[in-house]
């Protein structure tokens, strides 16, 4: 048998069998001159040691387990890469830390450690006798158990060690103790054909161990070996692989069992024959006996590998009678429990009563529920509280530049903190989870942090955009680190505000484009600075919708409907004129059309976005075929967005594309840009009345572009941009970035090809 089978069962499927009959048992211990015993009754349990009945609890270290009890004290592991075994005695709360890397106890007052993590693996062994601090101060007893025979630890139960021994083809069990300073070994149990090793350490009657035996390589047993009274063992339950961890008192033995028809614990009287059978759930819980007493939970510990609860909803640590039938919860939940003195269960665990701490769970002489008191406090609260803490208000998209910090105050540590972020209007949000510090000494609150990066939560292709303005709600969940107790959960909400800008149609204040394909679907495209003062690229957006084939003029408006977003204006060839409001969905950006008003078809250019009359609204501007510039002043009421029209000047039916851009040369208004039919561009200041100053010629070749788009301040410089599509059948078909400067003088920087409409084909920009 290998080694690792000390530690892990190797299940195999085998056919399940009847239990063996006594004879057959007999002939098999006939082997090593054994015989088949009945189980032996043990008397009703000894009184409490006199210390358990003190008023107050000493301390138990924070962020550590229970791994040894006694009568005088317990021995507790913190947890992490390198444990401190400290053994504390309930006297006066005074305590010690134990050398080595490896420490165990067995329901005595004494404790084994090693110099190597892996008990198994440690061959020198020092026995302290921590009765007192006097005995502890004494020179340890040391056991080298390569020169007793190459022994290895398997456990220890009261004051035996349990060692295995590897003779031949099989590995043997044995027994040590201490007596007068030396350690005296003695054979257990075995025989040909017989491979053991112990179960889970579920006892608590500390002079017996339970082993899980292999009799031949198709029947198993369940194997109780009474410490004080024979080196021969008992056999309980023969030829069913599928029993699982068991565990005995003074009174009984029980082990999880499946069976065909179904999960559950199978019980024993010791000193009486038959068995009881206990339906369970399908759950691996420890399982631990209190005298006649079930008592069992699910395990709460912290994942090293994920930094969180493998256990996040633990279940309580909960008695049941084995005659009755009747339930009892002891503990809120617990992360570890070992044998104490009197057949007591000492358990590492919590209520929301008494708080967090080490518990001993101790049977009653007339078999009773047992009593559960705390033995020693971690002074920590079971229930986490928030004590305080520093959130966002209302943010604007410059107090994004940097991030934001949060941070709430707990009443402990030694927790996990989930923080989630949800964006409400989109429903997009992201989460994270870390542990939180471990409390300290002092007990003061812990204080938890986190920085959001003030980025978009939604992040196609991992592009990092500016988040989006709106309502935001953050809640954070702390779950204690045991399980012990519920989960805080608190949240609270805050708001991301900017200002409109023309072309932001999803609120994070970034340029967005759409583009029409020649069969009539419009695509968005969400772009981003590459650098502030530089080009901008495209992010995926998406498809808007189909059936705009039926425009014959698309233009991007601005806020004319008086809300918190951009518009967008459509005239369809009977010149009907639409109004398709913006409503901040990235996937949806555009509500559905409202009628303006018919008569429009005697226009052949229109530009709309800038605020040529000074009032904070963005208008329209149109040509008619007669070349007269007519100004339509914006209302911000959707119902009726334009005043009636207004005669700004004639001649203008040289120019064969207009662009409203803004405030883009620094003026006190919005600007017109206009390209006459040699390809030279025009700009008009705005005078802030409706009118415009005299022409100034910004440059030539500007023929080859299908549309000229003035999408405000798209690089983040302060400056109102341009953007510039190319035919659909040019060669170097696409769209150009042209910064704007903000100098009427020179009011562009060189043009920069950009991706802004990625891959599309299309025969209207806007």
């Amino acid at each position: 048998m290998h080694i690792t089978r000390m530690h892990t069962r190797t299940h195999v499927t085998r056919t399940r069998g009847r239990r063996l009959a006594a004879a057959a048992v007999t002939i098999v211990l006939a082997a090593t001159g054994g015989t088949l015993t009945a189980l032996p009754a043990t008397a009703a349990p000894a009184p409490a040691a006199a210390q358990e009945d003190q008023q107050a609890p000493v301390a138990f270290p924070r962020n550590a387990d229970v791994v040894g009890a006694g009568p005088s004290g317990f021995l507790s592991k913190t947890r992490g890469a390198s444990p401190e075994f400290r053994w504390t005695w309930y006297a006066d709360g005074s305590s010690i830390v134990l050398p080595g890397a490896y420490a165990i106890g067995g329901g005595t007052d004494l404790v084994v450690t090693g110099e190597l993590p892996d008990g198994y693996a440690n061959t020198r062994l020092a026995v302290h006798d921590l009765s007192t601090p006097a005995t502890a101060a004494a020179k340890p007893v040391a056991v080298d158990l390569e020169a007793l025979g190459g022994h290895r630890l398997a456990g220890m139960a009261g004051g035996t060690l349990l060692l295995s021994l590897e003779e031949g083809e099989q590995w043997n069990q044995y027994g040590a103790t201490i007596e007068n300073g030396t350690a005296k070994v003695r054979r257990l149990e075995g025989g040909p054909g017989i491979a053991c090793y112990p179960g889970d350490e579920g006892w608590t009657d500390t002079g017996a161990a339970l082993y899980d035996c292999w009799i031949s390589e198709r029947t198993s047993a369940k194997v109780l070996v009474d410490l004080a009274s024979t080196d021969r063992p008992t056999y309980l339950q023969m030829e069913n692989e599928y029993a699982g961890q068991g565990a005995v008192s003074a009174t009984h033995v029980a082990w999880r069992e499946s069976r065909l028809s179904g999960h559950g614990i199978v019980t024993h009287l010791r000193g009486k024959s038959g068995e009881r059978w206990i339906p369970t759930p399908d759950v691996s819980d420890p399982l631990y006996l209190v005298g006649g007493w079930l008592a069992t939970g699910q395990k709460a510990h912290i994942d090293a590998d994920s930094g969180g609860r493998s256990h996040p909803t633990a279940r309580p640590f909960t008695l049941q009678s084995i005659e009755t039938g009747e339930t009892s919860v002891a503990l809120t939940a617990f992360s570890s429990a070992v044998a104490g003195p009197g057949g007591s269960l000492l358990v590492r665990g919590g209520t929301p009563e008494h708080g967090e701490g080490l518990y001993r769970i101790s049977p009653r002489a007339d078999g009773g529920r047992p009593d559960v008191e705390l033995v020693a406090s971690t002074a920590q609260s079971t229930v986490i509280t928030l004590t305080g803490s520093s959130l966002p208000g209302a943010l604007t998209g410059e107090d994004l530049a940097g991030g934001i910090d949060f941070s709430w105050d707990l009443s402990r540590g030694d927790a996990t903190v989930q923080v989630s972020l949800k964006h409400l209007r989109s429903g997009r949000s992201i989460f994270t989870s870390w542990p939180a510090p471990a409390d300290g000494v002092d007990g003061t609150p812990r204080r938890v942090t986190w920085h959001w990066d003030g980025k978009d939560l939604d992040r196609p292709d991992g592009l990092l955009t500016p988040a989006r303005s709106g309502e935001y709600e953050w809640e954070i969940t702390v779950e204690p680190e045991e399980g012990i107790g519920p989960d805080l959960v608190t949240s609270g909400r805050f708001t991301v505000e900017r200002p409109p800008m023309p072309h932001d149609f999803d609120g994070d204040g970034g340029m967005d484009l759409f583009a029409r394909e020649p069969g009539g679907l419009l695509r968005g495209f969400q772009t981003q600075p590459i650098a502030v003062g530089g080009s901008v690229k495209s992010t995926t957006w998406g498809s808007i919708g189909g059936g705009w084939q039926a425009y014959d003029r698309i233009e991007a408006a601005g806020n004319i409907a008086g809300t918190s977003w951009p518009d967008v204006l459509a005239r369809d060839t009977a010149g009907v004129l639409w109004l398709y409001q913006g409503n901040g969905d990235r996937a949806q950006p555009l509500s559905g059309r409202t009628r303006i008003g018919g008569g429009w078809q005697a226009y052949d250019r229109i530009a709309a976005g800038s605020d040529v009359t000074g009032d904070g609204r963005p208008d329209l501007l149109a040509t008619d075929k007669s070349g007269v510039l007519w100004l339509y002043a914006g209302t911000g009421n959707a119902g009726a967005p334009f005043s009636s029209a207004q005669r700004v000047g004639g001649g203008w039916g040289v120019y064969n594309e207009l662009s409203a851009v803004g405030n883009f040369a620094g003026g006190p208004a919005g600007d017109l840009l206009a390209r006459d039919k040699d390809g030279v561009l025009w700009l008009y200041l705005g005078k802030g009345d409706g009118t415009f100053a005299a022409r100034s010629q910004v440059g030539g070749g500007w023929d080859g572009f299908l549309d000229l788009v003035g999408v405000g301040d798209a690089n983040g410089d302060g400056h109102a941009d341009l953007m510039a599509a190319r035919t659909p059948t040019a060669s170097d078909w696409g769209t150009t970035f042209y910064p704007g400067t903000g100098d009427w003088k020179a009011p562009l920087k060189a043009g920069v090809k950009s991706n802004a409409t990625s891959w599309a084909r299309y025969d209207v920009v806007f």
